[in-house]
């Protein structure tokens, strides 16, 4: 899709309710708000949608004012909402007297501030940036912050300290999460489900595999 023209088309033929806009706040989570799909016109990419930069970190409450510019080209239907909704990221700007200018703190902003530099000295004349992704899916998270004590606890099934629950046998050792194999390897099909995903939105992925850490370390 490249047109508001085409995002309409597509909606119509498939069903979608919803369009929802994904940002990052300035520590690098998701944030997002939705329109109902009728809402999104010309106007849209025009004008963007406006939103409280302050509650994001990217500015004080007197200049909070700020305003997301969706990128048509990013549409994809997301397979995981009740309502069927076309997801976008976009690009943040903050809102001027002339012209609205992009928000040079916004992670896709200085990505591209950086592509325009390398071709305007002649370094380069693209940048490919390919993430590495290492995480840990836990069976529990729990913290408590009090007064009177600080405090968490992380639990994953597979830890080499789950070995006395029923059930157990396959537990990982402790650092010996490294390409460990079924069935040890509970998370395997999890992964595969995460690859196949990315690969229907058109992200190419390289492998998976489980990490080091035996408690759930995913790469």
């Amino acid at each position: 899709m490249k047109t508001v023209k085409d995002v309409q088309n597509y909606c119509r033929e498939n069903g979608i309710r919803i369009i929802d806009f994904k940002m990052v706040d300035l520590e690098g989570r998701w944030r997002h708000l939705a329109i109902p799909a009728q809402r999104f016109t010309e106007d849209t990419m025009k004008y963007g949608i406006g939103f409280d930069g302050s509650n994001y970190g990217y500015a004080s409450v007197e200049k909070s004012d700020m305003v997301f510019i969706p990128e048509i080209e990013s549409a994809h239907q997301d397979p995981f909402t009740e309502v069927p909704t076309l997801s976008m990221i976009g690009n943040v700007r903050v809102i001027g007297r002339e012209e609205n200018l992009p928000f040079d703190q916004y992670p896709r902003n200085v990505a591209q501030a950086a592509i325009a530099y390398m071709q305007k000295e002649g370094i380069a004349d693209r940048m490919i940036i390919g993430p590495e992704f290492e995480f840990y899916v836990l069976d529990n998270v729990s913290y408590s912050v009090r007064p009177e004590s600080v405090g968490f606890e992380l639990d994953s099934e597979q830890a080499e300290w789950n070995t006395d629950l029923a059930g157990s046998g396959y537990n990982v050792p402790h650092k010996g999460g490294y390409h460990c194999a079924l069935p040890q390897d509970i998370t395997n099909s999890l992964r595969s489900r995460m690859c196949c995903t990315l690969d229907d939105w058109g992200v190419d992925v390289k492998y998976h595999h489980h990490e080091v850490g035996g408690p759930g370390q995913l790469e």
